[in-house]
């Protein structure tokens, strides 16, 4: 893997590093942000520890439901860091996914450091492929990580 297969976004947030780690370690608080607006999250499980389970259940309007793989907790450091990926199960388990566009392995890396204000958020995607980097973005990586971010400022400064 490259830095060229990673799609990376940095943004300064308003809310704390604890507010935020609550927002990406309590399944209820997950479910309210996770994906954006007019997506809904109907379910997700989280175990904060390396071998830990990750996983989300997406209802897409017009699409219906999408349910992630179980995704593998690589590193968790409260209040800090979160590394998870969609390759791996729970208990660092294999996962077979989908052979198509919309179905490919990345790691994903949440770094949170305090900030005057607030905090600086930094969410990467990491994947095995150019092509799966590319069409990660195409589905609109930016835009849509993008926006679950400020979901996530909004909510965890209410915490």
């Amino acid at each position: 893997m490259t830095a060229a297969h990673a799609l990376s976004f940095t943004r300064s947030l308003s809310a704390t590093p604890a507010q935020v780690w609550r927002c990406w370690t309590e399944p209820d608080l997950i479910c309210q942000w996770f994906a954006p607006q007019p997506v809904q999250v109907t379910h997700a499980e989280i175990d904060p520890r390396p071998g830990g389970r990750f996983r989300t259940v997406m209802v897409i309007p017009d699409h219906g439901e999408m349910a992630a793989a179980h995704g593998c907790i690589l590193v968790a450091e409260p209040g800090q860091r979160l590394v998870w990926t969609n390759a791996l199960g729970p208990d660092f388990q294999p996962n077979l996914l989908a052979q198509d566009a919309t179905d490919f392995a990345f790691t994903a890396e949440i770094l949170i450091a305090p900030a005057p204000g607030g905090c600086t958020y930094t969410a990467t995607c990491t994947h095995a492929t150019a092509a799966a980097a590319q069409a990660h973005a195409d589905m609109g990586f930016h835009d849509g990580w993008g926006a679950a971010t400020t979901q996530l400022d909004t909510l965890a400064r209410t915490l």
